[in-house]
């Protein structure tokens, strides 16, 4: 009998490495599973969700490849910055079972951290640069559109906690981009009249003078600069006048009328001149300094498009609001947008590359030199880029870009106007990939495929391109990007 147990006992010693063997390999496997299953769940995984148990156990139990032992109990929990799995693992022993030791028993945890990354000195800065033209007021897209980019800003701050880790920019673009009134005296701004084309319209004349004369304030929106500085994030400078950026100012359009309708939409001075030439009625000097028959009632124009006429017309958009860590505020200005206007893509995307700047016109971003930051541009647009033609011999409608028939997206109207703008765009896009900044675009319901591929090929490349078909897909491409952004990363 003693022989017999020695036996036993040197069969059980020596085996039994091949059960701890056994064991290892099994727990090597349960450990993949369960670190798979926290990454997974951790991507769209709320504290709150009640399913958190079940979705944890269906997914270890599916990517668990072997079957030597049990995983008798799966539980996940989430906190607002990490999500823990912990799979409880047992195994039948062969040659321990000899000696009363019939399994053996484990506990494996996996805890998913939200971060950027391995470094924990990673920091991002984000510019959102989204469409406020009146086209977003269809199909609740405007509306999907404020709610899909809060639940971004509100996810991201839950997810990355470090201070100053995480900025958002909010860039609102339609016919111009609204830099702010608070700027109105900046040094970038052109305040003595010297880009050549403060004086397009008025020779000789300020434009922040002309809003005085005529009682008005400048409502911060900008023209965009002339060539080539139009594609660039050259920093603005007194010694290069074209560097810097002139105030919008909308002139008087001619008078007149046709069957009962305006001539214009934006006729809100008496010309002054008996001039048949519309440029000259527009552009005389006179009607501005000492100006008579002033209405700044509501233009009938356009019936989808009832604002105050004057030297502010078509400036629409709620203003620019830089790099912040003050998540609250720029949730607010979000859902404070307005929609109204034209799509002018390369104008909004310009400005997402400056709010991103470390230099002026807005200089929070962090030094292109800073390795461990990362610049992110998100774009969103439901239309092709165009402007107003109206049927006169003005060419088009005013933009940032001017009127048409100052050529500076070419003279003709119509077609010819639109690939000006996809022109500059396609040039801005490179120059912004080019500057080491993340582009990811959104074609929210755009039917014309040349769009879609424009706004493809603006991306930083494959996974940066999101069509969206309906309003209703716009959430989860929020999600998608942001959980990108993010970078999900085992802690334990």
């Amino acid at each position: 009998m003693i022989f017999a147990f020695s036996a036993a006992g040197i069969c059980a010693v020596g085996g039994g490495a091949m059960d701890f063997a056994r064991m290892y390999n099994f727990r090597a496997g349960v450990q993949y599973a369960t670190d798979a299953a926290a990454l997974t769940l951790a991507r769209d995984a709320k504290p709150t969700d009640t399913d958190l148990n079940a979705r944890a156990e269906v997914l270890v139990t599916d990517l668990l490849s072997t079957r030597m032992g049990e995983v008798s109990d799966v539980t996940a929990s989430a906190t607002s910055t990490s999500l823990t799995v912990t799979s409880s693992v047992q195994m039948p022993t062969t040659f321990l079972n000899l000696i009363g030791m019939a399994e053996l028993n484990t506990e494996i945890r996996s805890t998913a951290v939200w971060g950027l990354g391995i470094d924990e000195q990673a920091t991002v800065e984000i510019a959102l640069v989204l469409d406020n033209t009146g086209s977003m007021l269809d199909d609740n897209k405007f509306t999907s559109l404020k709610t899909a980019a809060t639940t971004m800003v509100t996810t991201m701050q839950g997810k990355i906690t470090g201070v100053n880790q995480l900025k958002f920019a909010l860039v609102p673009f339609a016919n111009f981009v609204n830099v702010g009134t608070t700027y109105a005296s900046a040094s970038w701004m052109d305040t003595q009249a010297k880009s050549s084309i403060h004086s397009t319209y008025f020779t000789g004349l300020n434009r922040f003078t002309l809003y005085s004369n005529l009682g008005k304030s400048w409502p911060g929106c900008v023209e965009t600069r002339p060539s080539p500085y139009d594609v660039t994030d050259t920093v603005p400078a007194t010694g290069t006048p074209d560097t810097l950026f002139v105030p919008s100012f909308h002139p008087d359009e001619p008078d007149g009328s046709s069957w009962g309708s305006p001539l214009y939409a934006n006729n809100y001075l008496n010309d002054k001149t008996s001039s048949s030439n519309e440029w000259t009625k527009m552009s005389y000097v006179q009607k501005y300094s000492s100006p008579t028959g002033l209405s700044f009632s509501n233009s009938t124009y356009y019936s989808n498009y009832a604002k105050p006429k004057g030297p502010g017309f078509f400036c629409d958009t709620r203003p620019i609001m830089p790099l912040t860590t003050n998540y609250t505020g720029i949730t607010t200005a979000i859902n404070a947008m307005e929609a109204a206007g034209s799509t002018n893509i390369p104008e909004g995307l310009a400005w997402g590359w400056r709010v991103l700047s470390p230099g002026l016109p807005f200089d929070q971003g962090r030094a292109k030199t800073d390795k461990a930051n990362s610049k992110i541009v998100v774009l969103l647009t439901d239309g092709t880029n165009s402007v107003n033609t109206p049927n006169r011999n003005l060419g088009s409608a005013y933009s940032s870009w001017g009127y048409s028939l100052s050529g500076r997206l070419g003279n003709s109207p119509g077609t010819n106007l639109r690939n000006g703008l996809d022109a500059k765009l396609n040039t801005i896009c490179s120059n912004v990939k080019g500057d080491n900044i993340e582009v990811y675009t959104i074609g929210l319901m755009i039917d014309d495929s040349a769009t879609q591929t424009m706004l493809q090929n603006c991306s930083s490349g494959s996974g940066y391109y999101y069509n969206s078909p309906s309003a209703a897909q716009l959430q989860s491409i929020f999600d998608a990007i942001a959980a990108k952004i993010i970078m999900l990363r085992l802690a334990s």
